[in-house]
């Protein structure tokens, strides 16, 4: 526990809610974002919000005898003092006031919980806009979590047009780092094996297109699915775009060779197979898999396992299930890299459930094989790409839960019991920001440093040829 802080910071704004009466509601406050009994790490930025509907807003933020207020239309909470303040005390309490329609309001008030558990320092994520037929502006940026400083690390403003896709870090370590690109100057950018920065041709007359790729512990291999990529629009107003495969199936890179290595379990054309992912100690190849249907509608995917020998880079034993939900369907498997959990998500059919409003998180034991709905994470709309920190403590996943059509990256703390505390979203300099940007945010990666590319190799349009075996 750390020790609360014994004296007071420098006060800036001291005043009362107003001049007039203040109106003592018994309520919550209604928080834009939602911030009200949320667990933070120590080195996040400030958890800026406003009150729905309010003109006006007075905050006080106390913990022992510390104290910040601020005033505005916003609580804009001054970085500095609010690590100063983070960095010694376990639990923070909120006290609002909002003036709405010209009157003060009291709130019953509400408590943060400061986690000694740490965060890694940087969020990657891809930016898009929400087009379905052609590459609009569209980037991979990273964050730094304890500020609100956002970097570009490629954009297609240059590559004109183009669609980026599929970055991938090892384990959180930017030394070991993937991007595809597509277009006139497509590739994929890779990172790892010892090997410069360097741009390859994945495209060869034995698989499809790789996409949805997941790193080996040991940063040597990257799993791919090869998909046959289809969407389809729905005519109904509650659903937008269906996404699904005509075919898919499973292989692995060697980053050292730039070399594919096609699995025949995993390459049968009676199943879809994708999703790939590997175990904690690398030993297991998780991955989801259907049987074909004539139907996207009808087809299902379940969770499932084969060993996984990454000395000849070959799969040992036979595939077998270990999760499925009759008249439910798995995507986006990801393995806690404590080896202890592996998180999924469920939808009604397909495998692409970020387009599915009713797709939720779920978990699984690893030690028991049981898993669970995550009643704490999930809401009544789509929450779909997950992934872990570094020491398994935290958990990124995208949600439409704000508006139903773009998706935010939320944070959530996991505890030894396996229960996840409040979720809270991304933190914004400012509560506005979140509803005016209108780009999703996708595949949010923590990341333990900033990824930085050589932009030359990307717009040399020579690529290396790889080798498939």
């Amino acid at each position: 526990m750390k020790k609360i802080l014994s004296y007071i910071l420098p006060v800036l704004i001291i005043c009362a809610c107003g001049k007039g009466p203040v109106l003592e509601t018994g309520t919550l406050p209604e928080l834009v974002p939602d911030i009200a009994g949320v667990t933070v790490p120590r080195d996040i930025a400030p958890l800026n919000f406003k009150v729905a509907g309010a003109e006006r807003v007075k905050v006080e933020i106390t913990a022992g005898g510390c104290r910040i207020r601020v005033s505005g239309s916003f609580a804009d909470i001054p970085v500095r003092r609010w690590h100063r303040l983070l960095s010694q005390a376990d639990e923070l309490e909120l006290r609002v006031c909002a003036r709405i329609g010209g009157k003060w309001y009291g709130y019953e008030p509400f408590g943060i919980t400061v986690s000694d558990d740490a965060i890694d320092p940087y969020l990657l994520y891809r930016r898009i806009d929400p087009g379905y037929e052609l590459y609009a502006r569209m980037g991979i940026y990273q964050r730094e979590l304890n500020s609100f400083k956002e970097t570009v690390v490629f954009d297609n403003s240059k590559v004109s047009p183009g669609c980026m896709n599929c970055h991938s870090v090892q384990r959180c370590k930017p030394e070991s780092f993937q991007l595809h690109l597509r277009g006139n100057k497509g590739g994929t950018y890779l990172r790892g094996g010892g090997l410069p920065d360097r741009v390859v041709d994945m495209k060869n007359d034995r698989t499809l297109g790789t996409v949805y790729p997941y790193w080996h512990p040991s940063g040597n291999y990257i799993a791919y699915s090869t998909n046959d990529i289809r969407q389809s629009f729905h005519n109904v107003p509650e659903k937008v775009l269906e996404v699904y495969d005509l075919a898919s199936d499973i292989v692995v890179y060697d980053v050292r060779k730039d070399e594919i290595t096609v699995l025949p379990l995993l390459a049968d054309s009676t199943k879809l197979e994708t999703f790939p992912v590997f175990s904690a100690d690398g030993g297991t190849l998780y991955y989801c898999c259907s049987e074909r249907a004539d139907n996207f509608a009808d087809v299902r995917y379940s969770l499932m396992a084969v060993g996984f020998n990454s000395d000849s880079c070959s799969l040992s034993g036979e595939p077998r299930v270990i999760w499925q939900a009759e008249g439910k369907s798995v995507s986006f498997p990801r393995p806690s890299y404590d080896g202890r959990w592996l998180m999924f998500t469920v939808s009604d059919f397909g495998n692409f459930s970020i387009w599915h409003p009713e797709a939720d998180l779920w978990m699984m034991d690893l030690a028991s094989g049981r898993a669970r709905p995550l009643e704490e994470l999930n809401s009544p709309d789509t929450e779909s790409y997950h992934s872990w920190s570094s020491n398994s403590k935290w958990v990124v996943f995208s949600s439409r839960r704000i508006d139903g059509r773009f998706t935010r990256p939320y944070i959530a703390h996991i505890g030894e019991d396996g229960r996840f505390d409040k979720p809270f979203l991304l933190p914004f300099s400012s509560p506005e920001y979140e509803t005016l940007m209108l780009q999703s945010y996708n595949i949010p990666e923590f990341c333990s440093g900033p990824v930085s590319i050589d932009k030359d190799l990307i717009y040399n349009t020579e690529r290396k040829p790889i080798t498939v075996r």
